[in-house]
């Protein structure tokens, strides 16, 4: 794990947090391969190509939950291991109709040259 890729990664979360999805989606590969896991998620899937995550995942979660910024991620810890990058972290927020959201997550990143391959999220939607 370079410390680029993890700085790329911190911004990219920055980005994300604010709902600057065309910052946030730089780091990702225009091949990237996008697995969502989560437990009582909305969706759950695999993705390929930068322009279906941001469509068809970030959009999709930033319109559930009110549009985009109104749920950030916080990040807990970077965790080298190995050739992936292991992001632990909340997703946290309240849309305008009084919906909550504090939920543990687990992101899995492959990086190659300064962006990322391969994603995976780990989240428990339901707590």
């Amino acid at each position: 794990m370079s410390q680029s890729d993890v700085a790329a990664l911190r911004e990219a979360y920055e980005a994300f947090s604010q709902g600057d999805f065309a910052a946030a989606s730089k780091v990702l590969a225009p091949d990237v391969e996008w697995v969502e896991h989560g437990v009582g998620m909305p969706y759950s899937g695999t993705w390929h190509g930068r322009d279906s995550v941001v469509n068809d995942v970030w959009t999709s979660f930033a319109q559930y939950w009110g549009g985009p910024g109104v749920v950030g991620l916080e990040t807990d810890q970077f965790l080298d291991a190995g050739d992936q990058i292991v992001v632990t972290g909340r997703f946290v927020g309240r849309d305008s109709e009084g919906r909550t959201l504090d939920a543990p997550c687990a992101h899995v990143w492959r990086m190659s040259d300064g962006v990322a391959t391969h994603f995976a999220n780990y989240t428990d939607w339901t707590v």
